[in-house]
């Protein structure tokens, strides 16, 4: 995948700021309205800002949601520690 027109229908995009860890979904079809669906990924990356702690990311999360995005009930989120191991 090297342009949002090859994603748009099957995954959705999350910008992450590793120094504050916030982690803020895209919308992509927006993009692809604005620039064009030949509009680069890489390009996307160096546009990135984090307007929390003002500092440029490039971290981009891709996640796989399904064909018209089915399966979009998963929300990307960080946790602070690794999960309990289970008994």
């Amino acid at each position: 995948m090297y342009t949002l027109g090859e994603l748009v229908e099957s995954f959705q995009l999350y910008a992450v700021c590793e120094p504050c860890q916030r982690v803020v979904w895209v919308d992509v079809a927006r993009i692809i309205r604005d620039e064009g669906a030949g509009y680069e990924i890489q390009r996307l990356r160096h546009r990135l800002f984090c307007s929390c702690c003002q500092t440029r990311t490039r971290a981009i999360r891709i996640v796989y949601v399904g064909t018209n995005a089915k399966a979009s009930g998963f929300r990307y989120r960080r946790t602070a520690s690794p999960l309990p191991d289970k008994d």
